[in-house]
């Protein structure tokens, strides 16, 4: 086993992974450390409590590699507590509700506190007034857990919450993670030969029998695959048919009758073609295809929380952005980038009209606003 870098400890031991991704807690790694096997007694000192907590964090964390990493950012900070206290609090203690005066969006609005006062006490979780509700399970209050579609503080994240709080409740800055010309310590030279990552080449179509049956250069590698695997193909469809199967393919409905004879008296061999551009430049095209992706962005036209299930009256400009994108054949990583950080494209804040980019730059964020994650 090798634990001097980041492709060694990945790679684990002769008896398998030393990291386990899904239960972090059973990393064989951190088992051999806090039970004492490691380091072997009499080869070095034995690692703190603090250097143990730090290691147990890395690992809860996704243990990841970085040479931007430092003790005081792998300590516990305000990024570690703050996505606990906003997933359970915020919705008594957050932008809309502040319920008794208190905010808890911020370390600096948790020690300004509400008409309490302050929500905890640096270096003491004990007399801290949030630890205290937790503990008596008066935050968040039980009987208000279904309307609010929250749950419960668990004990791992109280154990986070007291530990920060004791610690003095630490705020630290994390360096971005800004790309640069210095190789990536996350990517092995094994990951850069993935396929994925190597530049186009010109492939030469393979010789294959029946060539007469290739109308394009991808039918070649096709039927050689047919060819190895002992099938044959198929009977070639008829004209009518070879019809319904484009519509139904590109916009999900049926040619009409007239769209039929139309087609089958139709003698120029681009004919073909034609309907297929005709196809691809129609509204329904998009309205077809944007369901796949409406289907995976979670998608819905109401909130679906217990038995309100309140509408969300613009998600339809949402579901209309993507039906666009499929029309107008949008990149797609200005697809991708439009839904992450679309707010972040344009100064919308300072902008004399909202222009159409911009309209589609702020509503494409909606993909961020989608999704219901129960946690």
């Amino acid at each position: 086993m090798d634990l001097s870098s980041a492709a060694g400890i990945r790679q684990g031991s002769e008896s398998g992974q030393i990291l386990d991704a899904d239960n972090p807690r059973d990393s064989r790694l951190l088992e051999v450390i806090q039970h004492g096997e490691m380091p072997p007694a009499g080869e070095g000192e034995p690692l703190s409590d603090q250097q143990i907590k730090i290691i147990r964090r890395w690992i809860d964390g996704g243990a990841h590699f970085g040479t931007e990493q430092t003790d005081e950012s792998l300590a516990l900070n305000q990024h570690d507590i703050l996505p606990i206290v906003l997933l359970r609090c915020s919705t008594c203690h957050g932008r809309q509700t502040q319920q008794g005066g208190l905010d808890l969006r911020t370390k600096a609005s948790m020690l300004a506190g509400g008409k309490s006062g302050p929500a905890f006490v640096p270096g003491d979780p004990t007399t801290s007034l949030m630890i205290q509700k937790i503990v008596a399970e008066e935050m968040p209050p039980r009987p208000e857990l279904a309307s609010h579609s929250v749950k419960p503080v668990t004990p791992h994240e109280l154990e986070l919450l007291s530990e920060w709080i004791a610690s003095g409740a630490t705020e630290v800055e994390l360096m971005p993670d800004a790309p640069s010309t210095e190789p990536d310590p996350l990517v092995s030279d094994e990951d850069r030969q993935f396929w994925a990552f190597q530049p186009p080449q010109e492939v030469k179509p393979p010789t294959v029998d029946d060539a007469d049956l290739i109308r394009n250069p991808i039918d070649a590698f096709v039927l050689r695959k047919i060819k190895e695997a002992g099938l044959e193909l198929a009977p070639q469809a008829s004209d009518a048919v070879l019809l319904r199967r484009i519509f139904f393919d590109l916009t999900g409905l049926p040619p009409s009758p007239d769209e039929i004879k139309s087609f089958l008296a139709d003698t120029d061999p681009a004919a073909y073609d034609r309907w297929i551009d005709f196809l691809l430049e129609s509204p329904r095209y998009g309205e077809r295809w944007g369901q796949y992706w409406l289907d995976l962005a979670g998608y819905s036209d109401s909130e679906g929380v217990q038995d309100s299930d309140p509408i969300r009256p613009h998600a339809w400009r949402y579901r209309d952005y993507v039906i666009r994108s499929f029309n107008a054949n949008k990149p797609y990583d200005r697809f991708l980038l439009e839904q992450i950080a679309g707010d972040e494209l344009l100064d919308y804040e300072n902008a004399a009209e909202i222009t159409g980019e911009l309209y589609d730059n702020l509503v494409a964020t909606g993909f961020l606003r989608m999704t219901s994650i129960e946690l």
